[in-house]
């Protein structure tokens, strides 16, 4: 019984052998890394492209960045929000179509607003909306936006300082 134990044991080993190396290289190489490699020795060239994400950088680094965003539908719901918004007017039926979207915060008037369709349009390239920005009198932030019975995406951008 002992010998069937072990051949079984020695069979195992010899038809994982590939996969127990690369577990023991893999475990090694990073324990190696996180013993041996002195604070700060990473740097630039170091790094992949893409392997530091916008969101993962300082904003003062960085040009600019998203100050808020909404997804409008085709009826003038907001699907999706940040900071929170809410449509104050919105009209699908006359022939300036669109609304009007207020955000939750003040934006700085250095920001800008852009907008896209959610939609392709015939010709296969999707076309933008119309912006207007402005301050309501209690500072919060509205932009208008004539889109023709198609979702809208809104970004505010902000430079940085």
């Amino acid at each position: 019984m002992k010998a069937s134990l072990m051949t079984k044991a020695l069979g195992h080993f010899k038809n994982n052998v590939i996969a127990y190396l690369a577990l023991f290289v893999a475990l090694g190489g990073t324990g190696y890394a996180a013993v041996n490699l002195p604070k700060g020795s990473v740097g630039t060239g170091q790094l992949k492209n893409h392997s530091v994400t916008p969101i993962k950088l300082d904003r003062g680094s960085i040009a600019g960045y998203v100050r808020a965003y909404a997804e409008i539908n085709e009826l003038g719901q907001i699907t999706a929000a940040r900071p929170a918004a809410k449509v104050i007017v919105w009209q699908t039926s006359s022939p300036l179509q669109g609304g009007t979207i207020q955000w939750s915060q003040p934006i700085p008037r250095t920001c800008f607003a852009l907008a896209t369709t959610t939609t392709l349009s015939a010709g296969g390239s999707s076309a933008s909306a119309l912006i207007a920005a402005g301050r309501h009198s209690d500072a919060l932030t509205y932009i208008t936006l004539s889109a023709p019975k198609q979702g809208v995406n809104v970004a505010i951008m902000c430079p940085q300082p």
